[in-house]
């Protein structure tokens, strides 16, 4: 067992909590996981790992050695990356996190394609509504939607969303529909926020090239992405949504554009990734195949 091998173990125990479920990932006995971190820990003299009967922590000196670990094996890989050709040599795991509508209503129809055309490549994609920390969680990239706010991360511009004030036909029953900014004192705004925070909601347009914000009432804000979209469905107020993924229910009536004039400015969608000296092979060819298929496709990049 190579030095690489033992930093793999060590890792992938660090990210999941659990010499078992580093076995079962890496589809090796969890004998040769325990033994391999236990060797790694004389070689270094120190603990990396807390354990009890049930899963492992980080001990202090884990936790320092852990990004080391994760930026060597990086590095080993973009190495390695460096002399492969064929896509049939292109190989290992690609853990991608992004929001569930990107990968619901673009990724996932055309990554059939991407799976042809790289058969080596293991694809482990989450969607959660949450900012994941890309080095203690394992991933290679994420792709995320709005404003970036980690500057220690390369970015790469995929598309950008338009935004669309949005009701359900029942609500537009209910309640009419505002044709003007003054008309909003009438309605009620679905508040979107990670924090669930007491901040008053606002109703955000561009006008002039600046951005204005209208505070509104709302008796509901929400933090999850799919919650926004259905408590849009459901009539329960005025949603600003990001354009993709509905434009199929604005065709069939199924939501109502609303205000077309005074619509938030457009949201920006980037993949980002840590800042290595080499990126790896399969991070590199699966970004190149994305912006490929959203120009392809017509996808404002």
């Amino acid at each position: 067992m190579d030095r690489f091998d033992m930093l793999t173990r060590f890792v992938e125990t660090a990210r999941l909590g659990s010499f078992s479920a580093a076995a079962a990932l890496l589809g090796l006995p969890k004998s040769s996981i325990s033994q391999a971190v236990t060797k790694l820990e004389k070689q270094l003299g120190t603990r990396l790992f807390n354990r009890s009967t049930r899963s492992v922590s980080l001990t202090s000196d884990g936790e320092i050695f852990l990004p080391q670990s994760i930026a060597l094996l990086s590095e080993w890989d973009a190495l390695q990356s460096q002399f492969i050709s064929s896509p049939d040599n292109v190989s290992g795991e690609l853990r991608i996190d992004m929001p569930s509508r990107f990968a619901t209503n673009i990724l996932l129809p055309v990554l059939g394609e991407f799976i042809s055309a790289y058969p080596n490549i293991t694809l482990r994609v989450s969607s959660v509504d949450r900012k994941v920390d890309l080095v203690k969680e394992g991933f290679d990239c994420v792709i995320r939607v709005g404003a970036l706010t980690d500057s220690n991360l390369i970015a790469r511009r995929l598309l950008t969303y338009p935004i669309y004030n949005c009701v359900s036909p029942g609500y537009a029953t209910k309640w009419g529909i505002p044709q003007s900014l003054a008309d909003l004192a009438d309605h009620k705004l679905i508040d979107y926020s990670h924090s669930l925070s007491h901040k008053a909601p606002e109703f955000e347009y561009m006008k002039d090239g600046k951005r204005h914000a209208l505070e509104m009432q709302s008796l509901l804000s929400v933090n999850s992405t799919q919650a926004y979209f259905a408590a849009c469905a459901s009539g329960l107020g005025i949603a600003q949504i990001p354009s993709v993924g509905v434009e199929s229910d604005l065709k069939e009536g199924k939501l109502i554009r609303v205000l077309p004039e005074f619509e938030a400015q457009a949201m920006p969608v980037n993949l980002l990734y840590p800042s290595r000296r080499q990126m790896p092979l399969r991070l590199k060819v699966f970004s190149e195949w994305l912006v490929d298929k959203l120009r392809e496709n017509k996808k404002p990049c």
